[in-house]
């Protein structure tokens, strides 16, 4: 099998949701291949550990670097370098199924297709071409035809691939209605987590990192982790945290995120935020579940568009392993179904405002949620094994 993803396995999202999945599988007898666009200075930094990691799982690792500019040139650019690997690699190696992680990897997926005849999957991770629209990235009259362009190949993409990913049930009925494939050939498969790296949550580790934070044992902290911009909009993160510090003082808001500083303090200073309230880390994979064992609970959000349908939080594991209720707004992805089916998981909001932040408040400070069974909660639905699983049974299945 050819794996091709233009995120980085350099990359906490390639180590997370690419590598973890892959070495497992390797280890079930997969002869994989994973071809992958790496950014320049992550890969000096971690090009070694990773390149130990694929050799220990005998899988055979060919990085690309990443072109960032200019727009549209370099993309095609990376495509160009991606298919002359391809063809080298042909003449040693007869690929039975490419796995294609989103819609760029998915140009070079369905090429092999029709001049090899190799097996497709397409792996959609979400309505890209939408959610680059919806994010502002794509707002420039010169984006017009490339968002055409995508939304053309996303069919394309459905039809001519033997099964398709899509991360939510969510997804996988609009995929149905569009007419694109039948609910059989679409496969939900969430993003799951490596308990490797998030154990339980532990007392001592919470009391530790609140001292390397400053942060009060008695304070009450929402944690946010994950990107800011675009899509993610910060004026919906610190519109909830202020209406929470107004039902109660103690609250204090953690930024797990290697967003731009500039954009938190504007945000903190058109909420009128007290600045020592507001923490701002940023870490390794592997020390994530240590910070966010800090917090209280952790909030998920997007920008309420079209492609949040497509959306399956990584962080909401993430925080179920550490013990942290959820808060999030209604409609993101699978999010509706997953707290009706995990009642005590957490918190849905209908919108932020500053009522509907005095009762969550209450309701976060009264439901003394077990830390344990929260765990247990995502062991079940989001383990990687299970997630491995799911592949494992999709690649049988086109073998």
């Amino acid at each position: 099998m050819l794996y091709i993803s233009y995120d980085g396995l350099t990359d906490p999202l390639g180590q997370s949701q690419v590598l973890s999945y892959l070495e497992k599988l390797a280890v079930e007898g997969y002869d994989i291949h994973i071809l992958s666009y790496e950014k320049p200075q992550v890969f000096e930094e971690k090009k070694n550990e990773i390149s130990v990691r694929t050799t220990k799982a005998h899988i055979q690792w060919h990085p690309l670097p990443y072109t960032k500019s200019p727009p549209i040139l370099s993309t095609l650019y990376d495509l160009f370098k991606g298919w002359q690997v391809i063809k080298q690699l042909r003449q040693k190696t007869s690929f039975n199924i490419v796995h294609c992680r989103g819609y760029m990897s998915a140009i070079l997926g369905r090429k092999m297709k029709k001049q090899y005849g190799t097996k497709f999957i397409f792996d959609m991770r979400g309505w890209w071409a939408d959610e680059k629209r919806e994010s502002g990235l794509w707002n420039s009259p010169l984006y017009v035809p490339v968002y055409r362009y995508f939304k053309h190949l996303e069919e394309r993409f459905f039809k001519e691939s033997e099964v398709s990913v899509s991360l939510t049930f969510a997804g996988q009925e609009e995929i149905q209605r569009l007419g694109f494939k039948n609910k059989e050939q679409v496969e939900v498969i969430p993003t799951c987590v490596n308990f490797n790296y998030f154990p339980p949550f532990s007392s001592s580790t919470r009391s530790e990192y609140r001292k390397k934070l400053k942060i009060e044992d008695d304070a009450l902290v929402l944690v946010y982790s994950g990107s800011l911009g675009g899509n993610y909009n910060p004026d919906i993160l610190f519109r909830t945290f202020r209406y929470l510090q107004k039902a109660n003082g103690k609250w204090q808001l953690l930024i797990l995120s290697k967003c731009d500083k500039k954009l938190v303090n504007d945000a903190i200073q058109r909420f009128s935020i007290t600045t020592n309230k507001v923490h701002v880390a940023s870490c390794d994979y592997t020390e994530v579940s240590n910070y966010l064992m800090t917090g209280d609970a952790g909030f998920i959000f997007y920008s309420k568009t079209y492609s949040v349908i497509g959306r399956s939080p990584t962080k909401m594991a993430e925080y179920w392993s550490a013990g942290l209720p959820v808060v999030s707004l209604k409609g993101i992805g699978d999010m509706d179904y997953l707290l009706n089916r995990y009642p005590e998981g957490g918190f849905l909001l209908d919108e932020i405002t500053e009522d509907n932040c005095r009762e969550l408040d209450k309701k976060l400070l009264t439901s003394h949620s077990n830390r344990d069974l929260l765990y247990e909660y995502a062991r079940q639905y989001f383990d990687l094994d299970r997630g491995v699983a799911k592949y494992k049974a999709l690649y049988q299945t086109l073998c």
